[in-house]
């Protein structure tokens, strides 16, 4: 049992993890704060991780009332959800387009914190682990676990792209992206299986 509970909480945060692709963030991170003291870097990241983080809290709490209010089941919202991975990690595999938001009057809300961290993947994805077989408490500590990592990252940010590089921290995005691909082909499954149910 115990094994059981551990594996749930390990795919929790790896599927969150995967959508919030804290690494591949990292060379995003620095285009947008390139001309920023440090000092000032630091402020972005605590914001943006925090805004992200009371993001993700909201929906996970407030998405099951939102798919109630509008008729939405948890099936409908699998399979919504999961194209709407699918389509994210086609995007992660050919690249973001990233000089869209060069010009960000607040980088740490946009993009960094919405729709980087926070982002639609991500807030799907919050919802759906609110739900058997993981729950609210295997959800929560999978978004607390993501957040805190993805700060790590981006205060050793400079250190870790000399270490792997650019070019390294996009082959590890495009990894990610290729895994996420197929965490999304399984709840459209998922859902399918659940709607011809009904």
């Amino acid at each position: 049992m115990a094994f059981e509970s551990l594996t749930l909480y390990i795919q929790a945060f790896i599927t969150l993890f995967v959508v919030f692709d804290p690494i591949g963030n990292i060379p995003l991170f620095h285009t947008f704060t390139v001309n920023f003291e440090r000092k000032e870097k630091n402020r972005i990241i605590n914001s943006s991780v925090l805004i992200a983080l009371i993001i993700l809290i909201f929906f996970a709490i407030a998405g099951a009332f939102i798919l109630n209010l509008f008729k939405i089941s948890v099936s409908d919202f699998m399979i919504a959800g999961g194209i709407l991975l699918f389509i994210l990690s086609v995007e992660g595999l050919l690249g973001r387009e990233e000089a869209r938001w060069i010009n960000s009057e607040d980088v740490a809300v946009v993009p960094l914190a919405t729709p980087l961290m926070a982002g639609p993947g991500s807030i799907y994805t919050v919802i759906y682990l609110m739900n058997p077989p993981y729950g609210p408490v295997v959800a929560f500590s999978a978004m607390i676990g993501n957040v805190l990592l993805q700060w790590v990252l981006l205060v050793y940010s400079d250190r870790i792209l000399r270490l792997i590089g650019k070019t390294g921290s996009t082959i590890i995005s495009r990894i990610m992206a290729f895994i996420l691909s197929a965490i999304a082909i399984g709840m459209i499954i998922a859902g399918i299986k659940g709607v011809i149910t009904l």
